[in-house]
């Protein structure tokens, strides 16, 4: 009876588009990408919704097109899933849709954010690296994903910066593709004992310099959804954040609430870390950490 009535509530309350871009095709993106709309779907279904993809571009659906496709339709509510790199849709008409986007992939126009807690994440994670007795921590990104998301990454990690001494100090590396011998000359340079990134390529660039992981360096993998190696790193919850993408516009549907937001809102979720054989085993509870010198 119970699975009875959320059926009706389904057919009752309507349905929700994901909206994607064509441009998605990263297969590292895809299994993140997969897991939010896994997640989008799972709690529309519970909130008596159904989620139905829409893809977006030249290939597929014009802007013009979907806002005709969505009123046919009679769809109120949107998820802008995450694209590769930053997109404008202010063509698309929003003034009859509840909607959301995840990260920050639209440039425009500015709706209710849901994402990662980039900034709030990497900090509490080179604090625990810290903890362990890593000292020379170094960071490596793509820099278009770093636009993405308004350079957190890096912001946090310039920030963890000013709470360490400067010889600690490395400069992140900030790639345009995954460079092999860019990486080796960035690693040379500045002898991380450490290295937080997005790509477990460098694992092997590593081994071939005939260094053991964890022994002589460690690993930490800002996002753990998209790589199937098993190694340390942040899980950045991408269903829940569908969830609370789904959640988002069901209220907005609720209170009436349509169009672009003159204020919008931005809800983060803290990503969690997950242990991996990628880095030295955590202290012993009866060893004191060491603090950073100069932290508050």
């Amino acid at each position: 009876m119970a699975d009875l009535r959320r059926q009706q509530l389904q057919v009752s309350r309507g349905v929700i588009g994901a909206l994607n871009s064509e441009e998605f095709a990263n297969p590292r993106r895809a299994r993140y990408h997969h897991a939010i709309l896994e997640g989008a779907t799972r709690r529309a279904e519970e909130l008596g919704f159904r989620l139905e993809q829409f893809w977006v571009g030249e290939k597929r659906l014009s802007l013009k097109r979907l806002n005709t496709v969505l009123l046919t339709r009679g769809i109120q509510g949107a998820v802008v899933m995450p694209f590769e790199e930053s997109q404008d849709w202010s063509e698309a008409d929003w003034s009859r849709l509840s909607a959301v986007r995840l990260d920050y992939c639209l440039s425009h126009p500015v709706l209710h954010t849901i994402c990662p807690d980039h900034h709030g994440s990497l900090l509490r994670s080179v604090d625990r690296l810290w903890e362990r007795g890593y000292r020379r921590i170094g960071l490596y990104v793509r820099r278009a994903s770093e636009a993405r998301i308004l350079f957190k990454w890096t912001a946090a990690f310039l920030g963890f910066h000013l709470t360490i001494p400067p010889d600690n100090r490395i400069p992140p590396l900030v790639f345009e593709s995954p460079d092999r011998e860019e990486f080796l000359r960035w690693f040379d340079a500045h002898q991380p004992d450490v290295i937080i990134g997005h790509h477990t390529d460098a694992i092997g660039w590593l081994a071939d310099r005939g260094l053991r992981i964890p022994e002589n360096i460690g690993f930490f993998n800002l996002n753990t959804t998209q790589d199937p190696y098993p190694a340390a790193g942040l899980d950045l919850l991408p269903r829940q954040l569908g969830a609370a993408a789904v959640e988002s516009v069901v209220a907005q549907i609720q209170r009436t609430e349509r169009g672009v937001p003159a204020h919008a809102k931005t809800i983060t979720l803290e990503g969690a870390w997950v242990e991996g054989p990628t880095l030295r085993p955590a202290l012993a509870a009866s060893t004191p950490s060491t603090p950073r010198p100069f932290a508050a």
